[in-house]
């Protein structure tokens, strides 16, 4: 009996030590990943964003961001928007239908693609996983469980960004999603990827490439712009 108490200790012991290793290593990389992006002070000071770009064969976009997670895309044909709780889209024909479940999330990525620095909040889980190769590049890889496959966050080890992010089980246990974040630029102190790529081998669902133009932080919006509007003409925003 001795032995055996001895020999689950020492394995209980071994167990908690490589879950201290792993914890420690999500750490560090998102702990570097921060300071890469320019810190948390200087993060944590954007309170609003207005992001202007063109998508590639698509139409020009504006995207407004307010913390923690509200943001509304303006398009020539229509409007989304997500209060934090809910979506919606207004079409240029002044009909309001509720956003699929989900939809908000490519949304938060474009307004905010660097909402990933708060990783240990938005997924319960979290573990490192082994270094793995994307275009000929080593990179060290976080890996989290979602409702039904995993998502995993690629991290350059030279840069320490966040470069890409492979999602499967989002929308199906078959398909895989992947967004790439490239062209960081410093916009107040913060450094924004310029360029995001959005693909899935799902049938029909093809590569949407934004190009980020101008972006501008710490704007006056008008809270309103962000709730569902009833077809009721909404002014966007206001001065910096």
């Amino acid at each position: 009996m001795m032995r055996q108490a001895t020999l689950l200790l020492i394995l209980s012991v071994s167990v908690q030590g490589a879950a201290d290793r792993a914890a420690a290593r999500v750490d560090q990389i998102l702990q570097s990943y921060i300071q890469a992006i320019g810190g948390q002070a200087a993060i944590d000071r954007i309170q609003t964003r207005e992001v202007r770009a063109d998508r590639r064969h698509g139409p020009k976009l504006t995207y407004y961001w307010q913390k923690p997670n509200k943001v509304l895309l303006v398009t020539k044909k229509a409007r989304i928007g997500y209060d934090g709780s809910g979506g919606w889209v207004l079409s240029k024909k002044k009909h309001i239908t509720k956003l699929a479940k989900g939809a908000q999330k490519p949304l938060e990525m474009d307004a905010n693609p660097i909402r990933y620095v708060h990783l240990k909040a938005l997924y319960s889980e979290i573990d490192p996983a082994p270094a793995e190769e994307v275009d000929g590049a080593k990179m060290d890889v976080l890996v989290a469980p979602n409702d039904i496959g995993v998502t995993k966050f690629y991290f350059d080890p030279s840069t320490h960004l966040l470069a890409r992010i492979e999602e499967t089980g989002e929308t199906s246990a078959y398909y895989k999603q992947t967004t790439e974040l490239l062209d960081y630029k410093e916009v107040d102190g913060v450094r924004l990827p310029f360029r995001i790529i959005h693909s899935s081998n799902e049938p029909g669902i093809g590569t949407e490439d934004i190009r980020i133009s101008k972006i501008e932080q710490n704007l006056d919006l008008k809270p309103d712009i962000f709730s569902k509007p009833n077809g009721i003409t909404v002014v966007l925003g206001g001065k910096r």
